[in-house]
């Protein structure tokens, strides 16, 4: 897992029982990408706070910062 945290406040997409829902994330929170999604296109499912959702890898880049990588 490698850590990003949001510099500013991006939308993503959260699966309800029946059908996605946009949600915002605010700035500062920290997600939990699985390593190999950050070279992936389109959308990328992330941890928040227990849940997956879904967001845009090019938000990710422009939007997050490296906080922590896994170690090797």
């Amino acid at each position: 897992m490698i850590c990003y945290r949001l510099r500013t406040t991006t939308v993503g997409v959260h699966q309800e029982a029946t059908r996605p829902v946009a949600i915002s994330i605010p700035a500062g929170t920290v997600l939990k990408v699985p390593d190999d999604s950050v070279s992936s296109t389109g959308l990328i499912e992330v941890e928040w706070d227990g849940e997956t959702v879904q967001i845009f890898a090019i938000d990710l880049s422009d939007r997050g910062e490296l906080i922590k990588a896994r170690s090797a």
